[in-house]
This record gives structure tokens, sequence and C-alpha cells, in this order.
């Protein structure tokens, strides 16, 4: 996978929200690692699975509660892309100038722990996190017609 097109709201590339993890795995192959987590909170526990793939440096999570279908994405390839645009190492005030560029809402900023950031677009489902002031991972994921209800591309 030498280019990673990150398509909010869509998927990566030509692999798109909703794959199932059979699909997933023909198209990528074996993931390098699994981990399987409860992503609940309190009383609506539900599992969720992160596939691994160290060479593409991405992970994909399926849930299930969404019948283990892919819901999330997340990347820190230096050649990922924004409609275009290299994003991996740009600074804060960079991203958001593109972003606001696109079209989208106004972001939120929370500190994390030290030197990290999270800028965060909640109806678009996209966060990008940032060390030391740079760009280190996009995560993005489904939108949402309601809490319950995934807008599958």
């Amino acid at each position: 996978m030498e280019k990673q097109e990150i398509k909010i709201g869509k998927g990566l590339n030509s692999i798109l929200f909703g794959t199932s993890r059979n699909s997933l795995k023909k198209l990528l192959g074996e993931p390098t690692e699994i981990d399987s987590y409860d992503a609940g909170e309190d009383d609506n526990e539900y599992l969720t699975e992160a596939w691994h793939y160290d060479e593409f440096e991405i992970s994909a999570s399926f849930d299930e509660e969404d019948d283990w279908k892919l819901t999330t994405f997340s990347t820190s390839d230096k050649n990922a892309t924004i409609d275009g645009k290299k994003v991996i190492g740009l600074t804060i005030e960079q991203i958001k100038e593109y972003i606001d560029s696109i079209g989208l809402e106004e972001p939120e900023v929370e500190e994390m722990e030290e030197n990290q950031t999270l800028v965060s677009y909640l109806k678009s489902c996209i966060n990008f996190w940032f060390e030391n002031g740079k760009l280190s991972e996009v995560q993005w994921g489904v939108q949402w017609k309601d809490e319950d209800t995934p807008k599958w591309p």
C-alpha cells in the first residue's frame, strides 16, 4: 500500500467502512497483531478488535455491536494524505487551517499527557494526535446518523 488516502467518513483508499473482517484480510493479508478489548461504558459493554498492520502503519477496528464491521482506521504513515495533501508531521495550526479549508466543523482541542494534544472533529469523526506539536497519527471512523446508527458509505 504505497498511498494512503484518508477518506473522511468513508474509509482508506478503496477500503470502505462496513467492510467485513474476512474482506479486509483478503485485501491486506493477515494482521501483524490483533487486540481485543471491551469498548463499552458501564452496562453498554461490547467488544472491539483492533487489527494492526505494522508494514502499512495502520490499524483497523471492528465492533461487535456493529456486526464486526470495519468502523475505524488509524494511520501514522508519513505518506498518508487527506484530499491529496500529506498530513503527518504538520503542526496543529497547519492542520486546523487545512481542515478548515475543506469545510469541516470547528475542532475540539484537548491537552493530553505531556507533549500530546488531541484535535477532534466530532461530527466528522476524525481525530488528529500530536506529539511535541507535530501530527503523529490520524484516527477516523464511520459517521453516524444518530447515536446508534452508523452511516455506512
